[in-house]
């Protein structure tokens, strides 16, 4: 039964998208741009004589070479000019599979599977658990925290013909769907200029206005629906939130600063009052019953009078909330009830969105911080050498005991004043937009207590009164911190004055966990297994002193940075870890791809809300960790940190990374305004190297090493221990482990060793090459053995043809890609090339826009 479905799925894939990709492609030779039907025709060519070369492990240098000289290509600038044209031209083919994806999106999606809302209700009603789903649902809340993280290598424009390309294809409308691809052919994908901070927040403000904005109320009204609760007066406000980095991330990126912070703050609240004057005036149609008409004149003309004076400050929520409780009872009395649904969808939106529309959260590293803190204390006049040669728990207990009449001034450095500043316009947006617009403060590389002590001491040194309300937020990245996280939040627990300041938070504290660079620093399973431990941890401690933990992830596209299916991840924690809220950051390509639109953002908020809900009101043993499978988790964890660490000190690691990855390239793409490493100056290591470009490269190396590399030697060695056995018993007996073996097959399926194949015999890399091929071939085996799978993602249909489509179009780029590195890696020897020095490297940075959009999750 199971085999003949996963055969109507790979059917389905082909009927919905591979065949109808392959009629717009041939659509898309006959418009009017320059070159494109000869382009078009060469293309095919080059994707044959990759395939057949890679087969024979030929090297791209070759390949390329080979095929400029068959089409007859002597000049270099006609060479260069096929190749930049093929590129352009892919990169119109991805286009073209993400808008058909788009479009199909209902069918490719089980819409009432399983996991929805609907099967919820019904699992609910048949064990009688309505009350306790009213209870959970009445404090129960998922936030999405949109970041600015480079990710997203489509501009904005290519975004929005997406957008329309799939309305397009879903309406079958033929005129203009050739109309658009038409335009598509003449977009320009790269950007000449990396865009500002301000540029970054109006990008992502355009998926709250015209998704979320949908989104959000329309999953609030069907919950309200399902509990008979149609005005959603037993639901949580914050039920469905969105957080928003972009302004507020100021780690790593000198180019944010309080006045961007502030001037995003202002953007979203136009943005949404704009939402809130369309959404009156469509209402207004409708309601044209006498009993209300006045009452929603009177509303538009209080949002369009705090449109054009912002600081007036006399629209409140609670206002707009009151008016529209009013016209909706008296449609009620009066009108039969007639577009009452309108009304209560615009009070959703209200409770929902406020006056902010999105919370901004500040961000800053601990060492800017505590710089900061050194530069404060100098400017009061205070012995700063003296303060740090006192132990660590003196010096925090004088922070946590600063009184509010010692402020200080301005700081002499810019990055430092920044982080007084960051909190004083924290308490400016407040005072505008409301509490939930800007109250967090997240500190990266937290190292625990003092780090928070540091940034409570700064919030009471702003002068002009109290500080703003603030929720002060670790976060813990590298194993080291993700170990010693317990104690530290047990430290913090038992300050006095903290806990004075939790009581005042609602007992409240959210610790955010990274992802991202937990992998790059500890391998896959360690960081994946560590990330659970230190929840398990950190719940009981909290409950312990009586506060209510809120766990924070921030996880990115891939499963290498903790993407891939997240929903699964949530529904596989057990009771011992604290679930009143799912947060989740999501950024660039996870945005796009699964969030991009009303329909599927719907869908995969619903998947997160129904995760975390179906753990709270129904036991599950697969979703408990029992102490023996415990044991063997954290036996795993070690002995595949052990592989990962011994191949991350291997001499030529980040040499391999940076002669044949994109890793010094990440920073010519334009695509963000951060700096791709913390560190600007001097030589990249890897301690100062963000994830994203760190991934990004193993990405487009085709190798995809954070996503596996170490679970492979650790299934071995249990293999020679006669204990595999006991790994399949878990892979089938619980659901955290299954997420991770399912989403490194992901990884696994997006690797292609054929690319690098060339590798194996060279005299500086094909020492390494070899290791994390045989690493490749060794977690292949033992994860097939282990699930019972006969190929890799077997149970994902779906999502593995969408990867071979993908993966197949990509390929020349890949190999253009590879040629133009080992050219380059020719021109560090002396050694002459085809192509001159900044073409080389215009082709490796061009090529990675086709290839990163292709994967969708892949950075």
């Amino acid at each position: 039964m199971k085999t003949r479905q996963k055969k109507r799925d790979k059917e389905e894939y082909s009927a919905v998208v591979s065949h109808p990709f392959h009629v717009f492609n041939g659509l898309f030779l006959t418009l009017p741009l320059d070159g494109i039907r000869q382009t078009g025709l060469r293309v095919p060519l080059l994707q044959e004589a990759c395939d057949e070369g890679l087969s024979r492990s030929v090297a791209p240098i070759e390949i390329i070479e080979s095929f400029i000289e068959k089409q007859g290509l002597s000049d270099a600038n006609e060479g260069a000019d096929l190749l930049f044209h093929t590129i352009q031209y892919v990169e119109r083919q991805v286009v073209l599979v993400d808008a058909l994806e788009d479009a199909r999106y209902a069918q490719l999606n089980d819409l009432s599977g399983a996991e929805s809302l609907e099967s919820l209700m019904q699992r609910v009603r048949r064990h009688g658990k309505e009350d306790d789903l009213r209870d959970v649902l009445a404090e129960y809340a998922v936030r999405v925290v949109l970041t600015a993280h480079p990710t997203q290598f489509y501009p904005g424009i290519a975004l929005g013909i997406i957008t329309d390309l799939a309305k397009a294809m879903k309406d079958n409308d033929l005129v203009n769907i050739r109309k658009l691809l038409h335009q598509l052919g003449l977009t320009p994908f790269f950007q000449s200029e990396p865009p500002t901070p301000y540029d970054e927040a109006v990008r992502q403000s355009w998926y709250l206005e015209n998704v979320f904005y949908h989104a959000a109320p329309d999953l609030y009204a069907r919950v309200a629906q399902a509990l008979d609760d149609p005005a959603g007066t037993t639901l949580n406000p914050a039920l469905i939130g969105v957080g928003f980095w972009p302004g507020g991330d100021r780690d790593g990126n000198p180019f944010v600063d309080a006045n961007t912070t502030w001037n995003v703050a202002e953007r979203l609240r136009a943005t949404l009052l704009r939402c809130y004057r369309r959404e009156v005036r469509d209402l207004r149609r409708r309601i044209t019953f006498k009993h209300v008409s006045g009452l929603l004149d009177q509303l538009q003309d209080q949002i369009e009078f705090a449109m054009l004076h912002p600081d007036d400050g006399r629209l409140s929520v609670s206002d707009m909330t009151k008016q529209l409780e009013e016209v909706a009872e008296l449609v009620q009395q009066h009108s039969n009830g007639l577009y009452i649904e309108r009304v209560r969808e615009f009070l959703f939106k209200i409770r929902l969105f406020g006056l902010h529309f999105a919370s901004m959260d500040i961000r800053q590293d601990s060492r800017v911080i505590q710089s900061a803190l050194d530069d404060a204390l100098k400017s009061m006049g205070e012995d700063v050498a003296l303060f740090r040669s006192k132990p660590l728990q003196e010096q925090i207990d004088i922070l946590f005991s600063w009184p509010l009449e010692r402020s200080c001034g301005v700081l002499k450095n810019e990055r430092h004043h920044d982080v007084l500043e960051s909190l004083r316009v924290m308490r400016k947006v407040q005072a505008q937009n409301g509490e939930r617009a800007c109250h967090r403060f997240i500190i990266s590389n937290c190292r625990g207590t003092i780090d928070i002590a540091a940034v409570f001491a700064l919030s009471q040194a702003l002068g002009s009164g109290e500080g703003p309300a603030l929720d002060i937020v670790p976060l813990f990245e590298t194993i080291a911190d993700l170990d010693s996280a317990n104690d530290e939040m047990q430290r913090l627990y038992a300050q006095p004055q903290y806990s004075k300041h939790l009581k005042g938070r609602g007992q409240k504290q959210t610790v955010m966990l990274g992802f991202s660079d937990g992998t790059k620093d500890g391998g896959y399973l360690r960081a994946n297994w560590s990330i659970y431990q230190t929840k398990q941890a950190l719940s009981k401690v909290s409950r312990d002193a009586g506060i209510t933990v809120l766990f924070f992830d921030g996880r990115g596209g891939p499963p290498a940075r903790g993407g891939g299916n997240t929903h699964r991840f949530y529904a596989s924690l057990g009771n011992d870890i604290e679930n009143v809220e799912i947060q989740t950051t999501i950024q660039g390509q996870t945005i796009s791809s699964n969030f991009g639109t009303p329909q599927s953002a719907g869908f995969n908020l619903e998947l997160l809300l129904t995760a975390g809900v179906q753990n709270r009101l129904f036991e599950d043993p697969s979703s408990e960790m029992s102490p023996a499978q415990a044991s063997l988790m954290s036996e795993l964890g070690e002995l595949s940190y052990a592989h990962y660490s011994s191949l991350k000190s291997d001499p030529q690691f980040m040499a391999y990374l940076k002669t044949w990855g994109t890793l010094l390239y990440f920073g010519e793409t334009n695509v963000g305004s951060r700096p791709t490493s913390r560190q600007t100056k001097g030589e990249l290591n890897f301690d100062d190297l963000r994830a994203i470009p760190f991934v990004g490269s193993w990405t487009q190396l085709k190798q995809n090493v954070p996503g596996f590399y170490g679970l492979g030697k650790a299934l071995e060695w249990m293999e020679s221990e006669d204990r595999l056995d006991e790994v399949s018993n878990l892979y089938a007996s619980n659901l955290f482990f299954k997420a991770l073996v399912e989403n490194s097959m992901q990884s696994m399926v997006k690797s292609d060793f054929r690319l690098t194949a060339h590798l194996s015999n060279d005299p500086e890399f094909g020492s390494i090459w070899h290791k994390i091929k045989e690493e490749f071939d060794r977690t292949k085996r033992l994860l097939l053995a282990v699930s019972g799978q006969k190929s890799l993602m077997e149970l994902n249909p779906h999502i593995k043809e969408s990867i071979a489509l993908r993966d197949g179009i990509i390929r020349p780029l890949l190999v253009i890609q590879h040629f133009a590195l080992g050219q380059l890696k020719k021109q560090s020897h002396e050694e002459s090339t085809r192509f001159s020095e900044e073409t080389l490297r215009r082709l490796v940075v061009r090529s990675m826009y086709g290839i990163i959009n292709a994967s969708r999750n892949s950075v």
